[in-house]
């Protein structure tokens, strides 16, 4: 009997522990890239609400999964990275930024997503050097871009403190 009882609990924990039942239906793209759209209204109708702002971080990453290849993927994922960034989670936001350019070779701003992980570097985690590192990355893989222009200048300034800032600034007045 207790043979019997044990049989019965795995199968039971087996069946309820499938996560990709065969008899699911693959996720219909357009549909989730609309409802997402929706989300994204009722965040800003909502005053910009906690709830909704992790429901839509959390939409974005799985829109990514179940659709990678649409069009709209990366610009999905560099809101998310976005919206992250505003959480404060900053590493997470750079993480995701980088994961956009990396992964989405022919995406329009994928520049921009470079230059912002150095910026956040710079800025948020005051990480001087690996900040350095990726605007010299920058520059030498797109020098003709505008993200390598204000790369250059962020590099002629990178190690100014706050004083040497100031009077650059004021001498420049």
């Amino acid at each position: 009997m207790r043979w019997y009882i044990s049989i019965l609990v795995i199968s039971v924990l087996i069946t309820s522990c499938d996560s990709n039942p065969n008899n699911s239906d693959p996720v219909d793209c357009s549909e989730y890239k609309q409802r997402i759209f929706n989300k994204e209204t009722a965040f800003a109708a909502s005053g910009y609400d906690k709830d909704h702002l992790q429901d839509l971080i959390f939409s974005y990453a799985d829109f990514s999964n179940n659709c990678r290849q649409d069009s709209i993927t990366p610009e999905f994922l560099m809101r998310r990275a976005d919206l992250l960034r505003g959480e404060g989670k900053i590493r997470e936001s750079i993480r995701q930024f980088k994961a956009v350019h990396d992964g989405f070779p022919t995406f329009h701003n994928k520049i921009a997503c470079a230059f912002i992980a150095a910026f956040l570097y710079e800025t948020e985690l005051n990480d001087r050097e690996t900040a350095e590192k990726l605007y010299l990355q920058i520059i030498e893989s797109y020098p003709k871009s505008n993200e390598a222009d204000i790369a250059r200048v962020s590099l002629i300034h990178l190690y100014e403190t706050s004083d040497e800032m100031i009077t650059r600034l004021k001498s420049n007045e």
